[in-house]
């Protein structure tokens, strides 16, 4: 019944966040009666809700149609290309590309001159077909060449704009429309050199310089070009000279890494299109001649972090996400490009304080995570992320388990949200395997998050001491979540101690209790443990030891709520901090 109340009061809600007053709850409260503790989320998939106060929860599946992040590759058929119904039409699309200095023959071989509808009004248009590796047209992306700036598409764009045409061993010059990759063509590009365009133009969400993450599928060409990339000598960046442009070039590095890439400046031109205009094919050839490498280790002028020095100044250290735990929140941010060690006694919950974290990281900020669990077969640790999610057990049990419905519904809303590294499958375990799978599930998904589960179980080698082996593993994991500006959580247990030592509430291991090397507290940027009482006679216990960084949070403690049924981890308390003052 209860239930039917909270989906009465908010089912014509928008998309987005909310924080309502709880039917469930609110007139049997003495105090506080005009607190609003529902957070309600509303998106595509349904309504999700949860009381902080009273801990009711639940969903409301929507009628809308779900949206896959990684569809299944489609056969496309080919296009077959007309000649323009209106022979003006095709004279204003000419002299449109004229007027941009586009060259005669690269208009020839890359575009299509004549007439498009636009909103129901035919008007003069290019057309850029995309191309499958056959030659054939699988799609067209339509402008209009009349002064308005309109866009359509036959077909659907998922390549990149001309990458059937990259020879191996060919540089790759990515850049971020079409039109500029036909201005790079009239320049007059080396041989070594292929020009190409993302499909879809940069987001426009931009976020403290990064792409909302609810963005990630539009990244989708990469992974499709995986091969391509991973062939280039060298990848060249020019993309728009504005904050969008700014946030597709750190997204585009974050998926492929930063060792082959360099960028190309055009100084005040917004674009190559505009640039071949005002300045010439002459000018364009000299940027490219001034391209450079994306920094990366070694010595620089002050110069080269000019532009992060200004931000840094004007916007402050960017926060990192919430915990979803308020009273965690108050310790700890977790912010992208950092190491966290988790460790704590056997059966303590650290894995499963984790899994909470993350759960709540990818429903709060649509943040996705790469598992690499040894101790967890990815069905087994499907049913447990279920639980969490839809509430109910996924087993039987004392309590009804979750529907076939529900067990539906959250399997598809944990493959948007979730990878799984298989160890049964000659998984990985050495690091430089999982590092580099790791990196696949970045380029495919944007995975933001990695958690490797627990550290017994890799292959640090023979061929030195193991508190240097340890030291150098946890170097590489950290140069991988800084290159790909994601979260690594790495699970570690701790030494052994007798099973006294465990009763003790005050006694909390830290990363100096991790077995092999002091660098389990040295190189991590937070330290967090996990404590239950072994026999659940107090609550459950969050820890955190160490902070590398003040604005990220600080040591500390606070208790938690853990719900064996659900395996659902929350505050153990709700704070109330609103005004009741009339």
């Amino acid at each position: 019944m209860s239930n039917d109340l909270i989906l009465a009061q908010i089912k014509n809600l928008r998309r987005g966040q909310h924080k309502r007053p709880c039917p469930s709850c609110q007139g049997t409260r003495k105090t506080n009666r005009k607190d609003r503790p529902l957070s309600v989320k509303v998106d595509a998939d349904g309504v999700q809700y949860h009381c902080h106060h009273c801990g009711e929860n639940g969903y409301s599946l929507s009628a809308a149609p779900r949206q896959q992040y990684y569809e299944p590759v489609r056969f496309q058929e080919a296009i077959v290309v007309s000649k323009a119904s209106n022979s003006k039409s095709k004279v204003s699309a000419t002299s449109f590309l004229e007027d941009r200095g586009i060259a005669r023959q690269v208009m020839d071989d890359h575009a299509i001159l004549g007439d498009w509808v636009f909103a129901g009004e035919r008007k003069p248009a290019i057309g850029f077909p995309y191309r499958d590796n056959q030659g054939q047209v699988v799609s067209i992306k339509w402008r209009s060449a009349n002064g308005t700036k309109q866009f359509s598409q036959q077909g659907v764009c998922e390549d990149f704009f001309n990458i059937e045409n990259y020879q191996n061993g060919n540089d790759l010059l990515i850049c971020e429309g079409e039109l500029d990759a036909l201005s790079w063509m009239t320049a007059g590009l080396p041989d070594n050199i292929t020009v190409v365009s993302i499909p879809n133009g940069a987001p426009p969400k931009v976020k403290d310089g990064k792409i909302d993450p609810a963005d990630d599928q539009k990244f989708r060409y990469i992974y499709r070009s995986k091969d391509v990339l991973d062939k280039a000598p060298r990848i060249m960046l020019n993309t728009d000279n504005d904050g969008p442009g700014d946030a597709l070039r750190t997204e585009i590095l974050r998926r492929i890494g930063r060792s082959r890439v360099w960028t190309i400046s055009l100084d005040e031109n917004k674009d190559a299109s505009e640039a071949l205009e005002k300045s010439g094919p002459e000018y364009l050839l000299g940027c490219l001649e001034l391209a450079a490498p994306v920094p990366e280790v070694g010595l620089h002028n002050a110069s080269v972090f000019d532009s992060q020095y200004v931000d840094l100044y004007e916007n402050g250290q960017a926060k990192g996400a919430s915990t979803g735990i308020t009273s965690l929140d108050k310790l700890i941010q977790i912010p992208t490009g950092m190491l966290t060690v988790v460790t704590g006694f056997p059966s303590s919950g650290k894995s499963d304080l984790v899994d909470q974290i993350c759960m709540n990281l990818a429903k709060s900020h649509n943040w996705k995570t790469v598992y690499c669990s040894f101790e967890k077969p990815p069905e087994l640790h499907m049913a447990q992320l279920a639980q969490k999610f839809i509430g109910k057990p996924f087993f039987d049990g004392p309590t009804s388990k979750m529907t076939t419905e529900e067990r539906d519904y959250a399997s598809n809303w944990l493959n948007e949200h979730f990878l799984f590294m298989d160890y049964r499958r000659d998984g990985p375990s050495e690091i430089s395997k999982i590092l580099e799978i790791a990196s696949s599930a970045v380029m495919r998904m944007g995975c933001r998050v990695l958690v490797i589960d627990p550290y017994n179980y890799l292959d640090v080698g023979s061929n030195m001491r193991e508190t240097d082996a340890i030291s150098q593993m946890l170097t590489q994991v950290q140069l991988w979540a800084k290159e790909h500006d994601a979260h690594v959580f790495f699970i570690a247990h701790p030494t052994k101690i007798s099973p006294d030592r465990r009763s003790e509430r005050k006694v909390i291991v830290t990363g100096h209790d991790i077995a092999g090397s002091a660098a389990w507290f040295a190189k991590a940027d937070i330290g967090l443990s996990a404590w239950r009482h072994p026999r659940d006679e107090e609550p459950p216990e969050a820890h955190v030891w160490k902070v590398r960084w003040s604005w990220l949070g600080r040591n500390g403690s606070c208790p938690l709520t853990f719900d064996k049924p659900t395996g659902r981890w929350g505050d153990y308390s709700y704070e109330d901090d609103y005004d009741w003052d009339f």
